[in-house]
């Protein structure tokens, strides 16, 4: 049981025992394979000498058929053996994702932690366990830096989120749990999706991290270690940004002009989750410019996701709502005027002389926005926006190209397409967010005829 002394050990040194043993039960992930019957296992011996009650639960993604059936199965016989409570859902993940428009992973894991916090809920002074260990950790952090992650995506796996979640198993890589559970003669059930790379983890876990061991066979140990550094070095740099900000959560501006880079950039993140939601987060592009504005030292306000907005007035700096935002049935021809702000179904329109009223563009219109730039001087009489209609068309190019067809090759998710926001006057499509003005509409920056139009998605109603 050297794998359990193992754990057991490293509970101390991950801050995991103090929040332990202050727990009333346990809730254990156990999906059925290695990692999560080990730890089931691991937890089934350790804590009813503590007098820690210990639960499982089980989420059935509606994805492998009979497969699916069969862990769940499994899952219910193993706690019955071990006498464990053991709790069930069964969920349609492929309808729920294309439905949310999420990808298959990030809808599942979605919901899996929605079951976890319902059932840990009904359970008093219960704690969440989950069976992530060293190599999920190491794959998590490759995953976040091909993406370009700030260095809290190097953190990768916490040993303890939120107070509530525990990972006991980090300690250990993926074949040690694995040779371990053969030792033991411990029985689990393999996902065979696990090895289809096709999925973005899967080719990380098959190709990357097998090429990493040949530079560091330890490297599940070294990147343990740098973000147990980087989450030191975080946790520092929120403490230095939470001093800046004033009791009412807003900040003071001169300080706010002063602030490193590094400390004025998370006391915006901190004002924007206490007004959205402490799940929320901005990208580099909104932060970028909400820095700017400050920089700046000239009062304005920038525009942020879900109706938010960052405002700079006298000597204050603070978030709150949006103003001036018109709710409108996508079905109307709904006008839109300079210094407008609408919203139309679930995306946030807004037109302005402005340019940081306009949020900046980024290549993906669900996280953040698109702008785009008019020559006010060109547009055939008023402006109004309107969805898209059969046989729309949109002169782009020098040629009249179909819209359903520009939505398709823009990747818009088909539950959006009829709510897209077409900006329009009396001439026909002015512009399609994420294109080119219609040609011969473009605006020149800072020139006296250009206005602002930028679009973002605020959310479905």
């Amino acid at each position: 049981m050297k794998l359990f002394e193992k754990i057991e050990k490293s509970l101390g040194e991950t801050g995991i025992l103090p929040v332990l043993e202050d727990c009333g039960a346990v809730l254990c992930a156990l999906s059925g394979g290695a990692d999560s019957v080990v730890l089931l296992h691991f937890l089934h011996w350790y804590l009813p000498e503590r007098g820690i009650r210990l639960a499982a639960a089980h989420l059935h993604h509606g994805i492998r058929g009979a497969a699916a059936d069969a862990d769940e199965a499994f899952c219910r016989r193993l706690c019955t053996e071990l006498q464990i409570p053991f709790y069930s859902r069964r969920l349609d993940i492929p309808a729920m994702a294309k439905e949310a428009g999420l990808g298959l992973e990030e809808c599942a894991r979605k919901e899996r932690y929605a079951f976890l916090e319902e059932v840990r809920s009904g359970l008093p002074g219960a704690l969440i366990a989950t069976a992530h260990n060293a190599t999920d950790h190491l794959e998590t952090v490759l995953f976040h830096l091909a993406r370009g992650c700030g260095a809290s995506g190097l953190c990768g796996i916490a040993p303890l989120r939120d107070g509530s979640v525990i990972r006991p198993l980090l300690c250990c890589t993926a074949k040690e749990v694995r040779d371990f559970a053969k030792e033991e003669k411990i029985s689990y059930v393999t996902d065979e999706t696990n090895s289809d790379t096709v999925y973005t983890r899967n080719f990380i876990r098959e190709k990357l991290v097998p090429a990493m061991r040949q530079i560091n066979p330890q490297c599940e140990t070294a990147a343990l270690r740098m973000s147990d550094l980087l989450r030191e070095d975080l946790a520092y740099l929120e403490d230095a940004a939470a001093g800046l900000l004033s009791p009412d959560g807003s900040l003071f501006a001169p300080s706010a002009a002063a602030a490193p880079g590094a400390l004025l950039s998370r006391c915006i993140l901190n004002m924007y989750r206490q007004y959205a939601g402490y799940e929320k987060t901005l990208g580099a592009v909104h932060l970028a410019h909400c820095m700017a504005l400050i920089h700046g030292g000239r009062p304005g306000r920038i525009s942020l996701p879900g109706h938010a907005a960052l405002f700079f007035q006298g000597e204050r700096i603070w978030v709150g709502p949006e103003p001036a935002c018109t709710p409108t049935a996508i079905s109307d021809e709904v006008p839109i005027s300079v210094g407008d702000a609408v919203l139309f179904g679930p995306f946030l329109v807004k037109v302005s002389k402005e340019r940081a009223e306009i949020v900046s563009p980024d290549q993906n219109i669900y996280n953040l926005a698109i702008y785009g730039t008019l020559d006010f001087d060109k547009i055939n009489n008023s402006l109004y926006i309107r969805a898209r209609r059969t046989g729309d068309v949109y002169f782009t190019g020098g040629m009249h190209k179909k819209i359903k067809k520009l939505f398709g090759a823009m990747k818009i998710p088909s539950h959006l397409r009829d709510s897209y926001p077409l900006l329009c006057d009396e001439e026909g499509i002015l512009w399609v967010p994420g294109l080119r003005p219609r040609d011969g509409c473009a605006g020149a920056p800072a020139a006296d005829s250009s206005v602002y139009i930028g679009v973002c998605y605020a959310g479905e109603k």
